[in-house]
């Protein structure tokens, strides 16, 4: 294992899980374009949890939305899901990464399963990274296709007074993404420093004093094994 890699993976993949759980909770995956309204002093921003109403002398008014899973839109109903996937993957590769780090103290006497646990928080973090991209990928989505129809219906509605709300990209979309680039780059570095040496376990086991007693240990055991392993019949053979 490297455990340069593992360290500066792991790095990453925490600083994308951080980024991440803020898109999460901050209430700006959109908000409405104010240009051309009759009101521009009056900021809508909407979020998974949360919808604000915010004015241009610093007020702020937010609260929860009507319904918590079942009733909410299509986009809504991904986003969460996908959301809370991406915390709970990231919290499990945390606890996995504790673990399986070369520069941490948890299974030294056994460097190989130490590599698997490694490469599983690797694939956590970086299963972590998607969901999280796909969750503000597809609320991207569902924005761009609202606002072509906004845009219909604003071409429509000129001269009417009646100016339809045009929603566009907020801040927790662009770090969703950042987060997803992060954690996916993070994972795979961490999982180029996880995989398996041999030749460590070799010199772990000449360096460390619990290394030179498994090395004994061993060694004893061959010995015992080839002492009791029954040694085959010799057979008389007629070379004539």
């Amino acid at each position: 294992m490297n455990g340069a890699l593992q360290t500066g993976g792991f790095a990453l993949c925490i600083i994308a899980w951080i980024v991440s759980l803020i898109a999460v909770f901050l209430p700006e995956w959109r908000v409405n374009d104010p240009r051309g309204e009759i009101i521009e002093a009056i900021f809508l921003h909407q979020g998974l949890w949360a919808r604000c109403v915010g004015q241009a002398t610093g007020q702020w008014q937010c609260d929860d939305w009507d319904a918590k899973f079942l009733g909410l839109s299509s986009e809504l109903q991904v986003a969460r899901g996908l959301s809370i996937m991406c915390a709970m993957l990231g919290l499990a590769g945390l606890a996995l990464s504790i673990v399986g780090l070369e520069c941490s103290a948890c299974m030294q006497d056994n460097l190989h399963m130490k590599s698997r646990v490694s490469l599983v928080a690797s694939g956590l973090w970086i299963t972590s990274a998607v969901c999280i991209g796909a969750a503000v990928s597809y609320y991207a989505h569902q924005i761009a296709a609202a606002f072509r129809v906004s845009n219909f219906q604003l071409e429509a509605a000129l001269g009417t007074g009646n100016r339809p709300n045009v929603w566009v990209f907020g801040t927790s979309i662009f770090l969703g993404w950042a987060g997803m680039i992060l954690g996916v780059i993070g994972g795979l570095v961490m999982l180029c420093g996880s995989f398996h040496n041999e030749e460590e376990v070799d010199d772990y086991l000449e360096r460390t004093r619990v290394g030179r007693g498994v090395r004994r240990m061993r060694e004893s055991f061959r010995e015992s094994y080839r002492a009791l392993r029954p040694r085959p019949a010799q057979k008389d053979v007629d070379y004539v």
